[in-house]
């Protein structure tokens, strides 16, 4: 991958020098290198081809959160996980592109002001500030040949049509659909890109470094994935072969079809094997009789994760969507009964002294973060939005229903346009959870009132 990056660099020099020369005249022609006056000559030199390739975007957020924590076993009394009450958040999301010849750069570099406020725990009544200054995507692409390009940079690489998350995706678990204001940290990745036809590509993709992703409970692992998609006149879909170091393999695939002009299908599934995941297993060496392993590490069989879904759009103008997810990789019910006494015993330890043991510590951590994207084994959503209203308003509802154990999440997302240049947003969730439930164990309900800015 070094070698990789430094043949890009090398070939962007190259091709910005080659530029140079060929915008130098000749002295033989120089002579007939005269502007006329009232004649419309177009300015081909290098200098004026640089500019017009440059592409420019700021967007200002200005933004606060509520947030309404919940008090159970994961972070009792707010002491653990130390969520604050109200946030003030100032971004800046500069979008810079350029192009020349055969080369592509973007770069997004952010600004990020915040502000937090605790109600709750120890640290109630405490108020705190931070600024973070950094690039969350980059990327540097050169068009080899007519239908060839290599690239390298920091990217957040998403496809399917699923709602939820897409589970042939196995570098990203979030899809940033529920909060769509929050950016998914970028990590880095190397890919080879082959368009053999306008309808094909053929996708070799490197995760080389976590980037700004941060992984908690487990540590990163460098993946490779090949990547086949297609793109027809009534669908599209793709397959996604993949490889996690001493871990994962993953088989992968997504699909859309257009069954009508108001009926669209889709499904992303995935079959894995060797997760790193942590499942809660019994354990006699352990004060709580139990711990979180990585038990399928060097399992040879494999597991499923599929999506289903469909989406019809009413004459009268909304979208209602319907999707089933089926989660082999979630726990059961023998598990989770498992994994909820195994998270109080730690938090009845961790309230009960001054300073926590590194064993009260790490399993409360591993419980918050066990490395799935949801717990347990059966979802179903329901969403409903609306866009275009009065050309202005965009409105959507969703509800995602834990068929296990009966939690569910309210989302909903509100955008209002003023001009051309603002929008005004709220985003709000409702967890009907309880404790020894999925959805409502870390959060009642948050907030987010705000408005952007782009020029």
């Amino acid at each position: 991958m070094r070698t990789l990056r430094i043949f890009l660099v090398y070939a962007f020099f190259l091709e910005l020098a080659y530029g140079l020369v060929l915008s130098i005249p000749c002295a033989a022609s120089s002579a007939d290198h005269v502007f006329r006056v009232g004649q419309n000559q177009e300015d081909t030199s290098f200098w004026t081809q640089l500019s017009d390739q440059l592409d420019f975007t700021m967007r200002t957020l200005v933004y606060g959160t509520y947030q309404d924590v919940a008090r159970t076993t994961q972070n009792p009394e707010n002491r653990f996980l130390q969520i604050p009450r109200y946030l003030g958040t100032l971004e800046l999301r500069p979008d810079i592109a350029f192009s020349f010849r055969r080369l592509d750069l973007k770069a997004k570099p952010r600004m990020k002001l915040r502000w937090f406020a605790w109600e709750e725990g120890t640290r109630e009544g405490d108020e705190d500030r931070e600024d973070d200054w950094y690039v969350n995507e980059w990327l540097l692409r050169l068009r080899i040949v007519r239908s060839l390009y290599a690239s390298y940079g920091r990217e957040n690489l998403q496809w399917g049509p699923s709602y939820l998350f897409s589970p042939s995706n196995p570098f990203f678990q979030n899809n940033g659909r529920l909060n769509p204001i929050i950016e998914i940290p970028g990590m880095d990745f190397a890919r080879l890109i082959w368009i053999p036809r306008m309808e094909w590509t053929i996708s070799l993709i490197a995760n080389t470094d976590e980037g700004r992703q941060e992984f908690n409970s487990l540590q990163f692992q460098k993946t490779y994935a090949l990547k086949l998609d297609y793109s027809g006149h009534q669908g599209s879909a793709g397959l996604v072969l993949s490889h996690e170091e001493g871990g994962e393999d993953r088989i992968g695939a997504f699909g859309v079809w257009t069954a009508s002009d108001t009926l669209l299908l889709y499904t992303d599934f995935n079959f894995s094997r060797g997760s790193h995941s942590l499942y809660p297993v019994p354990d006699e060496t352990s004060p709580f009789n139990a711990s979180m392993q990585s038990r399928n590490i060097n399992s040879s069989s494999w597991k499923s994760t599929a999506v289903v879904g469909a989406s019809h759009t009413l004459l009268s103008g909304p979208t209602l969507a319907l999707e089933y997810l089926y989660n082999e990789a979630g726990y059961s019910d023998e598990q989770a009964e498992l994994y909820y006494q195994l998270r109080k015993d730690a938090n009845e330890a961790y309230t009960d002294i001054e300073t926590p043991e590194s064993l009260v510590l790490m399993t409360l951590g591993h419980t918050a973060d066990p490395g799935i994207r949801f717990f347990r084994k059966n979802y179903g959503v329901l969403r409903v939005n609306q866009n275009n209203i009065q050309n202005v308003l965009n409105l959507s509802f969703s509800y995602i229903y834990n068929i296990d154990d009966n939690s569910g999440l309210l989302h909903s997302e509100m955008e209002f346009f003023v001009g051309n240049h603002a929008r005004c947003f709220a985003i709000g969730c409702l967890y009907t959870g309880k404790d020894e439930e999925e959805f409502g164990d870390l959060l009642h309900s948050f907030l987010i009132l705000g408005v952007e800015y782009t020029f």
